[in-house]
């Protein structure tokens, strides 16, 4: 799941530096791209309702969820709500995103009301090109689906009873003035059986930058937690013929 302001064509860099017997899928969420018209429900439990059935409609065997900055918090949302289906991911990565509780934390979303203070929030962020700052009608577009997004987040509360029994893999960017080491360790909680930490290089968008780096961790963890849970299991059916 991509990050605010963004949609899902952001993750296409790394796409080439992924296993090609993965199938992926990229949730584009409402109010972008083609689900433009679209509008961004105002809760997030109303974004994991609208998500959730083209979600468990595509899958039919181990899978892993992956979201970035509000897409992290997304991606959670979507886990436990899979989890209490039972259908739970071998692996949730988030990345760029404080934990839930903690969310607005240095963030100042709230006085970001005009264009201008959207349009320096995404250059002192980083993440967009720079020629994009010289088409007033881009602009018009990409700032209208930050605020919306931001409102969006400004609506977010975390439901303190969201422990995971899902591994949990949590990445960020060393130099990230959003979702530093302090705000997003506390994300250990919300996973009892094993949360691993990343710090990259880099800032809010580390993994843009260094896609065949990223794509290579990414598939090394899913691939490690999809091993040991097959382990697991081989040894529980062992078990049960002694």
């Amino acid at each position: 799941m991509h990050h605010a302001g963004g949609s899902a064509v952001s993750f296409m860099p790394l796409r080439e530096f992924l296993p090609d017997d993965w199938r992926l899928l990229a949730l584009e969420l409402p109010g972008r791209g083609a689900v433009a018209a679209a509008p961004v429900p105002a809760t997030m439990a109303d974004m994991v309702s609208l998500l959730l059935p083209a979600l468990t409609e595509q899958l039919n065997g181990p899978y892993a969820l992956f979201g970035h900055s509000m897409g992290a918090l997304v991606a959670y949302e979507l886990a436990r709500e899979l989890e209490r289906l039972g259908m739970p991911p071998v692996l949730l990565g988030v990345s760029s995103s404080p934990a839930p509780h903690l969310r607005g934390v240095r963030e100042g979303f709230g006085d970001l009301r005009t264009r201008e203070k959207l349009a320096g929030f995404l250059r002192d962020l980083g993440g967009t090109p720079p020629e994009a700052f010289d088409e007033p009608e881009l602009m018009e577009y990409l700032t209208h689906v930050l605020r919306v997004d931001l409102d969006f987040l400004l609506n977010y509360t975390a439901n303190p009873s969201g422990v995971l029994e899902v591994p949990l893999a949590v990445y960020f960017g060393e130099r990230d003035p959003l979702a530093g080491r302090d705000l997003v360790s506390p994300w250990a909680g919300y996973s009892s059986v094993h949360t691993g930490f990343r710090c990259w290089p880099g800032g809010h968008f580390y993994l843009f930058d260094q896609p065949e780096e990223f794509g290579a961790r990414w598939t090394r963890d899913v691939r490690a937690v999809t091993r040991g849970a097959a382990q697991h299991q081989a040894a529980r059916q062992g078990a049960s013929w002694a």
